[in-house]
């Protein structure tokens, strides 16, 4: 993935180079280096843009928004070749001859997807906050119920299997990023965020809120805003495996009420099964 846009190359080049060759990617996995090549020229297109319409307050906005856009228009390319003649909702589709004025058309409508599913993703990240830290706040009482039966010792078994599968966890995040699990940018983008994991369980002991400053592996500062996002949403099913691990192991709320009630020292309660 190139960055920084090459100083020997317009950003009207790469527009024509994408019109020109952008039909020799019509069957997926045929031409790779030439896929990823459109790609992160239309990545590259999209933030420039965005940049010069100052389409953002906060500037790490572009490059996941450059992502987002990028995505979109790259299929849809492709998708236009496919049905092109084909009639559809009544509407021929015609042929996209310019890229340029195809993205130029499409920046805010994007925009405002883009800022639609970033909004989701965030209420859908407190929701399961609040969730979590509504689990935490288990009555003592219940507590110790569940530690009496051995659900403590089942509870920390699943989670330690959770966490061994932590990395499959990382793995379906990153599956909407644009890099494909082999490519060394996806290797670096996973390794920054598993540094910054490490450095945050080093120092605060668990994993929450994401810090403000984030530690770079081979990538340039500018996708800071992208991991922070990609971080959060991480956190998030982190945060909902844990839960289901705990649902998974513990007793059932009316078992728990005749546990607590129960006189002490009573422990038979097969009649309840």
């Amino acid at each position: 993935m190139i960055w920084r846009k090459e100083s020997n190359m317009k950003y009207t080049d790469m527009c024509i180079f994408i019109d020109e060759n952008v039909s020799k990617i019509v069957n997926p996995g045929e031409n790779p280096d030439l896929e990823n090549k459109i790609y992160n020229y239309l990545w590259l297109l999209i933030k420039a843009l965005a940049i010069k319409k100052r389409m953002f307050s906060n500037f790490s906005d572009y490059d996941p928004y450059a992502f987002y856009g990028a995505t979109r228009i790259f299929f849809a390319l492709r998708k236009n070749i496919w049905n092109q003649g084909k009639v559809i909702k009544g509407k021929e589709i015609k042929p996209i001859k310019s890229c340029l004025n195809y993205v130029k058309a499409l920046l805010h409508p994007m925009k405002l997807e883009y800022q639609k599913e970033s909004f989701s993703e965030i209420i859908s990240a407190e929701f399961t906050s609040k969730k979590f830290d509504a689990f935490q706040l288990r009555e003592n009482l219940k507590i110790q119920a569940q530690d009496a039966h051995g659900v403590d010792e089942t509870f920390r078994e699943y989670i330690m299997e959770s966490m061994r599968d932590s990395d499959v966890i990382l793995d379906r995040v990153l599956e909407k990023c644009p890099f494909t699990k082999d490519s060394v940018d996806y290797y670096r983008l996973k390794i920054t965020i598993l540094l910054n994991c490490y450095a945050m369980l080093k120092k605060h002991k668990k994993l929450n809120s994401v810090p403000d400053s984030i530690t770079m592996w081979k990538l340039p500062k500018s996708l800071n805003g992208y991991v922070k996002v990609l971080m959060s949403e991480f956190f998030t099913e982190l945060k909902k495996e844990i839960m289901d691990c705990y649902n998974e192991s513990a007793i059932d709320d009316s078992m728990l009420d005749y546990l607590i009630s129960a006189p002490e020292g009573a422990t038979n309660y097969e009649e309840w099964h």
